[in-house]
This record gives C-alpha cells, structure tokens and sequence, in this order.
C-alpha cells in the first residue's frame, strides 16, 4: 500500500514539474483513486476537486476525462455521506449522457438510478421514487425485463418503501427481483443475500415471522455456502436466524442456533470478548422468554462480567447487559433486586448522556417505580420532584410525561397526610392528562381514583362518589 502511494506521489510531482495540465490531472486522480480504495476520503477529495477542474478548463463539458472525474466526486461524496454535494455531480452526468447517449440509454438508466440513491439517502423519498421508477423503465426497454440490473433497481424501490414502512408495497417488488436474479445469476448466488435479507426484513416488520424464518434459514444457507461455516456473516445470520425463531416461540431451536453462534464466537475470539457477552444475553433473553428465569439470570451477570472486565464498567457494553439485568428482575416484580441496577444505570447515563436525556429519565422512571413498590416514598418524592422539574424543562408544564409525575407524587402525599399538596397534584396530573390525551384516556380515570381516595379521606364523600363513578365510566367503556 505505502509502495503504491509513494508511486502515486512521485507521478504527480514529475507531472506538475513537466507544467502538463492534463497528465497533472490524471496523476491527481489516479492518487485520489488509490486513496478512494482505502477509504481515506478526506485525501481523495481535494484531488478529485483539481483534477475536475482543470479538466473542466481545457476539455468539452462531454469529455469522457470530464465525465470520469463528476463520477469520482459523486461517488466520493456519497460515500462520505455528503449526499447534498453529491447530488450536483450526479444530476450533471445524467444530463450528459442523456445529450450525448439518449435518453433511453441503459448508461442514462444507471445515472438515474444514482441520483435516486442519493434522494433516498437524503430521505427525499418520493424524488426517489420517481427516479427509481424511471430507471427502471429505461432499463426494462433497453436490457429487457430479466436482466439482473432491473432486479437491482426493483430492489432499490423496494427500500424506498421499507424505508417507509409501506411494507405490502415493497413485497411485490422484492419477489420481482428476486425472481430476476435468482433466473440470471443462479439459486446459490450470494448477490441474493441483500434482496433476500430484505424480503425477510419485510415479513418480520409485518409480523409474519413464520415467513420471515423460511428466508433468514435461505440466507443463512447461501451465505454458508459462498463464506464457509466460520465466516462472520454466516454468525451473524445465525443468530439473525435464532431471533426469528424467538419471535415464533421455538425457544428450543433458537437456543441451539444461538449457541451455534456462541461456540464460534468463542473459539475465534475466546470467553472473554463483548462479542461472546452478547450472544449469552441473547441465550438468557431466550430462556427469560421461557419462563427459565435462574438460567437467564446466570447467563446476563456472566455477560455483564465479561462486558465490565473487558471495556469498562461504564462502557454502553456493560450498560446494555444491565439493562438486560434491571429488566429481568424489574419485569418479574423483583424490585429489591432491580433497584440497585436502576440506580447505576441512572448515575452512568447521567454522567455521559446527562439528567436531561430522555435515556436518562427512563431509567429514573424505573427506579421511582421500584422504590413505590417498595414503600420507600421519601426516595421516590425525591427522586420525583427532580424529574418534574427536568420534564418541566425539556417538553414543558402541560406533557402528559409531567402529569405522571403530579400523579405519583399526590400519591405519596395522600398516603403521609400531606392532603393540600396531594389534592393540588392530583388536580394539575387529571387537567394536564385531559387536556393532552383526551377526556376519556385511562390515565385521566387512574388520577381521577386517586383524587377520589383522597376526598374520601378528607370527608368529601359525595365528590369522591361522583370521581369513582366518572373513573369507573372511563375505564368500562368498550374500548378500554
């Protein structure tokens, strides 16, 4: 690689010395290009910006040189994620080939089908579309209907609606290409791994996992075949796989393409990786799903450990599997057992995402609610109050998210005695959860019983009589 750069280097410094401007330009694209290949975009554009220039200077706007250098820039700025910058060069090349090929050039086709790339990065979703679609008209008159490039661009059309969860839009278009390509490149080809991962993608968003596992069981097969049995990609479907299998309730075979998965992972990269952590946490989730709490529970703190001992206690690695921990227990009502795992994961995402991320408050969320049901109020008061004021501050007084808080803090209040502050909570929490959810929302009658314990507390018992019955008329309407 260095010897090729140095070669590069030495090329363009004797073309600049010989004062030609065009083998000057070909030097810097040639170096551009080497840098382009290895991925060190940021020295490859300034080259392909000289180089475009000066062949803009001396040649024809239709000059091949011309021609070659916008393709270089486009390229360089989509895959730099530029897709802004990339658009100009790309819609200039279509229109070149249009004047110099016609329109109905496979050549103009594949240009279209660029821009559309670039749209659909942009998320301009319907420009997209519509260069899709007449690409693929082009290329359908020009190559005919069962060339692989038509199955390509049914593909890319497809993900314009994946992309907008149109997913009985996208099916039909995906079967088309599959079809196409399975009938040009052959059944074992691993170019249908992309169209097949998203066909998969499509069922498993729609919810028809059965269908999403008969293609993840080809892909895993395909990917074996072209990448042998160790190759990452296949572990990756693997437990691509094994998650589909999840979704389905066949806990058993899930299980055992999971540690399919494992025996790989470790035998690559040892006991000891974050790789390894994850695929038990995965395991643990299977068996968590089947009611096999102590063999979940074991397997998350093996993966935790690993996590801690390996990129830190405070890595996203280690949040991740006390997450998983926090979960299991709070989910399965052992709240004692969850508190101490909330309240980390509060201090850390503190720490490195602050009090006012909304990953943050979801962890406070949880241990508020774990000291509720452990009756430890005055933690939860506390704790409370500060995620009022923070909610207050990031989605303003009147979100239903400040109106949880109101209410759980009334609650505290009526059960200590606090009576005035528990009543003027309970007020704001049901005028808050009217107002923004609706006048009929379960949570507006869940505030309205709590206000009714407190005036029948305080001897009101005709108004806690009229909020048990307006309570009761939410919560036993036929939608709720």
């Amino acid at each position: 690689m260095e010897q090729a750069e140095t070669m590069f280097k030495a090329a363009l410094s004797e073309a600049e010395r010989g004062h030609d401007e065009l083998v000057t330009a070909t030097s810097m694209e040639k170096l551009g290009e080497l840098y382009f290949e290895w991925e060190r975009f940021d020295q490859a554009e300034p080259l392909f910006i000289r180089s475009l220039a000066i062949r803009e200077k001396l040649l024809q706007p239709h000059d091949d040189l011309v021609v070659a250098s916008l393709n270089n820039l486009s390229a360089l700025y989509f895959f730099q994620g530029k897709h802004d910058l990339a658009e100009s060069p790309c819609k200039r090349l279509t229109e070149i080939y249009e004047q110099v090929l016609g329109a109905e050039h496979p050549e103009v086709a594949t240009s279209v089908n660029n821009l559309a790339l670039i749209y659909a990065a942009q998320g301009k979703s319907r420009l997209a579309e519509h260069n899709f679609k007449q690409a693929l008209a082009i290329k359908e008159k020009s190559l005919g209907r069962s060339h692989p490039e038509v199955g390509d661009i049914l593909h890319n059309l497809a993900n314009v609606y994946i992309n907008e969860a149109r997913y009985s839009d996208a099916e039909p278009y995906l079967n088309q290409a599959l079809a196409i390509l399975e009938a040009t490149i052959g059944q074992d080809h691993l170019d249908l791994a992309p169209v097949i991962t998203s066909l998969a993608a499509v069922y498993q968003s729609d919810g028809k996992h059965k269908q999403a596992s008969k293609h993840l069981e080809r892909l895993l097969s395909l990917k074996e075949i072209n990448l042998g049995p160790n190759h990452p990609e296949v572990v990756a479907s693997i437990t691509n796989l094994a998650a589909s299998y999840l979704y389905e309730g066949r806990f058993t075979e899930s299980e055992r393409l999971y540690k399919r998965a494992l025996t790989i992972r470790e035998r690559a990269l040892g006991r000891q990786s974050p790789e390894v952590a994850e695929i038990l946490a995965n395991i643990a989730f299977v068996h968590q799903s089947d009611n096999k709490y102590l063999l979940a529970e074991n397997l998350y703190r093996e993966a935790l450990t690993i996590c801690e001992n390996t990129r830190g206690p405070e890595s996203a690695e280690a949040d991740q599997r006390l997450w998983d921990l926090a979960c299991l227990y709070h989910n399965h009502n052992r709240y004692q057992k969850a508190e101490p795992f909330w309240k980390r994961l509060t201090d850390m995402r503190e720490k490195n995402l602050g009090l006012g991320h909304p990953d943050t408050q979801l962890c406070m969320d949880s241990l508020i609610i774990c000291y509720l049901q452990q009756t430890k109020y005055k933690e939860a008061e506390a704790l409370l109050k500060q995620l009022t004021e923070l909610r207050e501050m990031s989605v303003g007084p009147v979100h239903p998210d400040v109106a949880a808080c109101l209410h759980y803090l009334a609650e505290i209040m009526r059960h200590d005695g606090r009576y005035d502050l528990s009543e003027k909570n309970y007020k704001r929490a049901i005028d808050i959860r009217t107002h923004a959810l609706g006048p009929s929302h379960p949570d507006v009658a869940h505030s309205l019983e709590g206000y009714a314990h407190l005036l029948a507390a305080t001897y009101r018992e005709a108004e806690a009589e009229h909020m048990r019955t307006c309570a009761q008329a939410i919560l036993n309407a036929p939608s709720h």
